[in-house]
C-alpha cells in the first residue's frame, strides 16, 4: 500500500470542541451560588396537591386496549374461499 496518495501531515487539522460553546453566553457560566439567607418558599398545598393528582389518575378507569394493528391495504374479498 506504498502507492501514491495524500500525505497525512498535509491533511487540515480538525477542529477542537470547546466546552458549552453551544450554549447561550447566559447559561455558560456556572450558576450563582445560593446565599445562606435564601430559603426555598416551602407551600404546604403543594404536596398535597400532587397525591390528589396521583390519587385521581390510580382511581381513573383504564384507558381502553388499542385495536391489534392489522393489513394497511385493500383486503380481497374473494368467493373462491369456503370454509
Amino acid at each position: 500500500a506504498d502507492g501514491p496518495g495524500p500525505d497525512r501531515d498535509a491533511r487540515p487539522r480538525l477542529p477542537k470542541r470547546r466546552a458549552q460553546e453551544h450554549l447561550v453566553p447566559q447559561l455558560r457560566d456556572e450558576p450563582a451560588r445560593r446565599r445562606h439567607d435564601d430559603h426555598t418558599l416551602h407551600d404546604p398545598g403543594l404536596m398535597a396537591a400532587f397525591q390528589r393528582g396521583i390519587g385521581l389518575a390510580e382511581a381513573a378507569p383504564p384507558p381502553p386496549p388499542v385495536p391489534p394493528a392489522g393489513p394497511t391495504g385493500p383486503q380481497r374479498h374473494d368467493e373462491t374461499h369456503k370454509e
